[in-house]
């Protein structure tokens, strides 16, 4: 039982010292949130990432002189991201060749329980903590101002799991270990389906897929990188001064693609001085990596806006078949 505890402890430990190598938290730290870059991590460590249609595995990892890593694509993003997370695992602590299948996501990262092997308990910690460390969780909150009783909130923790890149299952297992959770709490959060989660966001609307994810976006995601999959989901929420005649133009985002589904207001729209909410839903259509602005305005003095709002997104999920793009890249320029 100790030597795995130890075990566990080696690949915390691990993850925090290549979060530091590569200057993980700094960065995140300065752009004020976003994801962890394991797929961009495989890449600094020298490593060649592949994706390709796998049938019973949901990755591999093969040591060698020039390391490779192989992910499925028959997954969403956020198993592709965890099992990119568990193979760098491997490939950093310099573990034997493995092939993984969904094993690893049914069980406990942090279980010092018999029956896996040291390699596969130190990758599972390991990715579990490079994903999701405590620092990265409390960036996030305190970015979006959620009061701790809301992280018990499955409509939070759904939205918390977006921002991390990591699934909804294992954003509520990550918050009870970081302690935000109780037991009792995290059984609550586990009961709920995501489903339930995006349709009550969407009010009505049934969008194509459920399997898309349903992003809010208020404020408090001014500047925002939104990484996520290529027919997802955004439900903008911002305060509108409509009464003195300034509307938010969402017209930058239907010319990028996006299909406006639902445009709504909430509030007192009859009284004079009083802000509103503006309401809009739109859904992605394809990959794409972009930038996008919005501006409130009166629609008469269209050159004047009393706000804008600021909007990146990188909608590549799930990854396709094929080299990793920037490693692809690399290997063009080099040619």
């Amino acid at each position: 039982m100790a030597e795995r505890r130890d075990a566990i402890l080696k690949a915390i430990k691990a993850a925090h010292k290549l979060h530091l190598d590569l200057g993980v938290r700094a960065r995140l730290e300065r752009s004020n949130g976003g994801r962890v870059d394991v797929f961009g991590a495989i890449g600094e460590l020298g490593a060649t990432l592949m994706f390709q249609p796998l049938d019973k595995l949901l990755g591999a990892y093969v040591p060698a002189e020039e390391p490779g890593i192989l992910i499925t694509t028959k997954r969403p993003l956020s198993i592709q991201r965890f099992t990119a997370a568990h193979e760098l695992g491997h490939l950093y602590m310099n573990h034997q060749s493995s092939l993984d299948d969904q094993g690893i996501l049914g069980r406990a990262p942090f279980s010092p329980a018999k029956g896996l092997a040291l390699q596969e308990l130190e990758a599972d910690a390991f990715a579990s903590m490079f994903l999701a460390p405590a620092w990265l969780v409390a960036l996030i909150v305190r970015r979006q101002g959620w009061a701790p009783e809301r992280l018990a909130d499955p409509a939070t923790a759904y939205q918390l799991s977006l921002r991390l890149g990591t699934s909804y299952a294992a954003t509520c297992h990550v918050l009870e270990r970081h302690k935000a959770i109780k037991r009792e709490q995290l059984k609550h959060l586990l009961s709920v389906e995501p489903k339930a989660i995006k349709r009550a966001l969407l009010h009505g609307h049934e969008p194509p897929d459920w399997r898309s994810d349903v992003w809010l976006l208020t404020d408090r995601d001014e500047g925002l990188v939104v990484e996520g999959g290529r027919h997802d989901l955004f439900v903008v929420q911002l305060p509108e001064n409509s009464s003195a005649g300034y509307l938010w133009n969402f017209d930058a985002l239907k010319a990028e693609g996006f299909a406006l589904v639902a445009d709504d207001h909430e509030g007192d729209t009859a009284r004079a001085g009083a802000m509103v909410t503006r309401k809009i839903t739109a859904q992605a259509s394809g990959r794409v990596s972009r930038a996008v602005t919005f501006r409130e305005q009166r629609p008469w003095m269209p050159e004047e806006a009393l706000k804008e709002f600021h909007l990146q997104y990188e909608l590549r999920g799930p990854e396709e078949p094929g080299m990793w793009e920037p490693d692809l890249m690399r290997v063009l320029q080099a040619a």
